[in-house]
């Protein structure tokens, strides 16, 4: 049975009540905050936490005094935001081959705000996947990285037409041994996948991996037909919507009008200002709705960088004025976003409830990997917090109830 995008995901998710590893025993007693909850908004009032999970809230008369009380001065306190789709940041890669690397790029998006987040490997020669794969399953297993859940494949059965940044060279028809041999090397912790439906093989790859992989349809060319074929396969999201495909024709309507309209499918959304215009995600909000919206980062490692020359993997990036480019090109290459910039741009920006984008940048990410222990502000939960400043910018962060750095 699948819930929320993958019958694998959903299997391996923490029950919720579990206490978290490595978290702090004792009471600590958040004071004076506004919390956005899933029933009741913003709310004024405390929240108690013990053993890493949020034990309670309320609005008055908070619990006995625990071992500590954190003084919020009326910050508002969101969710640890969950990125499903990110290749680097903080001058790290993601997919080097490196797991000093990889703790590197994973801390700084902790330090954001990004308390869950699959590393995302792209599209580069089978071997270099492979060990790419090896890398960040080793970091998963020690624990060195604690927000980093589990691996996400863009590719590499991905649309030539539709490559984007990816290494022509390195794309592949879908290939079950080959996929076989990725999940393999990941350990356990292979999470999603992106492909191409429309590809010799790609249908069939779908139905074979849709209980074990959140299947993901992006850098495609697919008719609207063969996306709503994919769906009925078991395919569960779509890779950076309008990003990477055809756009919507009027007579033509193509994926994007199938991943809109289509309630099976959940759609990760590149809120930077620079993949999407503004009433573009005002449009696909009014569709979709914000359980069925996610706001990623799909970041490079020049996230939280100053503009420059890159280069990773095999990848030779410019990133002027924050955008990251193919060097020479006007192709984006990823980009420089945290998630909690695409928060911020949904509220301030494009004008988006705040209920809304909390649900974007955390819940509904949640609930696609099936992990069911955290996403939102509810007793039993991960206490994984993010405390916002006046201009919605993280000020502090909490994982597990402990605060970050």
């Amino acid at each position: 049975m699948r819930e929320g995008g993958g019958g694998r995901a959903a299997g391996r998710a923490v029950s919720a009540g579990c206490p978290v590893p490595g978290a702090s025993g004792g009471g600590r007693l958040f004071t004076r905050g506004r919390f956005v909850t899933p029933d009741a908004g913003v709310t004024g009032g405390w929240l108690l936490v013990r053993d890493g999970l949020i034990h309670s809230l309320g609005t008055s008369g908070p619990p006995d005094v625990p071992d500590e009380v954190v003084e919020l001065g009326g910050r508002l306190v969101v969710p640890g935001f969950v990125d499903p789709h990110c290749h680097g940041g903080a001058g790290h890669s993601l997919y080097t081959g490196d797991p000093a690397a990889v703790r590197g790029a994973a801390a700084g998006h902790l330090a954001r705000g990004t308390t869950t987040m699959l590393a995302s490997v792209a599209t580069v020669e089978p071997p270099a996947m492979e060990a790419a794969v090896r890398a960040v399953a080793s970091v998963v297993d020690d624990g060195s990285a604690p927000n980093l859940v589990g691996i996400h494949f863009e590719g590499p059965f991905l649309s030539p037409a539709r490559r984007g940044a990816q290494t022509r060279s390195a794309l592949r028809a879908p290939d079950p041994e080959l996929l076989a041999r990725l999940l393999a090397a990941a350990g356990g912790h292979a999470r999603s996948l992106t492909v191409a439906p429309e590809l010799p093989g790609a249908p069939e790859l779908i139905r074979r991996y849709a209980d074990e992989l959140v299947c993901c349809l992006g850098h495609t060319d697919a008719d609207a037909e063969q996306f709503a074929r994919a769906a009925d396969l078991g395919a569960r999201a779509v890779t950076h919507l309008f990003n990477a495909m055809p756009p919507l024709h009027h007579r033509e309507p193509g994926p994007v009008a199938a991943a809109l309209l289509d309630p099976r499918l959940v759609c990760e959304l590149v809120l930077d200002g620079h993949h999407l215009a503004d009433d573009t995600v005002r449009l696909a909000h009014r569709i979709a709705g914000p359980d069925r919206l996610m706001l990623v980062s799909d970041a490079m490692p020049a996230a939280g960088m100053p503009d420059g020359e890159y280069a990773f993997a095999d990848r030779e990036v410019t990133v002027t004025g924050g955008v990251a480019t193919l060097r020479g090109t006007a192709t984006l290459a990823g980009s420089t976003l945290f998630v909690a910039e695409a928060f911020r741009r949904a509220v301030s920006t494009v004008g988006l409830p705040l209920a809304d984008a909390v649900r974007m940048t955390s819940g509904t990410a949640a609930r696609l990997l099936g992990l069911r222990d955290r996403g939102e502000l509810s007793p039993g939960l991960r206490a994984d917090l993010v405390e916002l400043d006046t201009a919605l910018r993280p000020a502090r962060v909490w994982l597990g109830g402990v605060a970050v750095g």
